[in-house]
C-alpha cells in the first residue's frame, strides 16, 4: 500500500537508531523533583545529499539524583541546499523518537515514567 501527497517531505529519513542511553536514579523519594532538559546536536554532511545528525537528551535534576541520557544518531536524505530545513527538520524529526525511547527507559518501579513535553526546536536553536 502507498499514500501519496502533493506534500511530501523534501527531507526523508533514510535511518535512525538510539547509539547511546543511560538511567540513573537515587533511593530516595523523587515525587516533588524539578528536571530540566539539555540538548545537543551534530549535523555533518556525508555526501552531496545525506547528512549525519546526532542527537543527545540528558533529562535530569540538579543534583542528578534523577538522570536519563539518550543519544540517537538520523541519516537524512534530501535534494535541497537549505541549511535551516535541515537543522530544524531533522532534530524534530528524531525528537519524538528519543522522547519515547526516555519514557521507556524510565518507566521504573515505584515511579512515575519521565514524559518529555514537545520541544520548540525554533526556539531553542535560537537561544544557541
Amino acid at each position: 500500500m502507498k499514500v501519496e501527497t502533493k506534500y511530501v517531505s523534501p527531507l526523508i529519513l533514510e535511518d535512525i537508531l538510539i547509539s547511546e542511553s543511560k538511567f540513573k536514579r537515587a533511593e530516595e523519594d523523587l515525587e516533588d523533583i524539578k528536571l530540566g532538559i539539555k540538548v545537543e546536536r551534530d549535523i555533518k554532511k556525508i555526501s552531496d545529499n545525506e547528512y549525519r545528525v546526532e542527537l543527545a537528551l540528558l533529562v535530569a535534576d540538579e543534583n542528578e539524583r534523577i538522570s536519563a541520557f539518550v543519544k540517537g544518531i538520523g541519516r537524512f536524505r534530501t535534494d535541497q541546499e537549505n541549511q535551516s530545513l535541515i537543522e530544524r527538520n531533522t532534530i524534530a524529526i528524531m525528537f519524538p523518537y528519543l522522547r519515547s525511547y526516555i519514557s521507556t527507559l524510565t518507566t521504573q518501579p515505584g515511579m512515575a515514567p519521565v514524559v518529555l513535553p514537545a520541544i520548540n526546536i525554533v526556539s531553542m536553536l535560537q537561544d544557541k
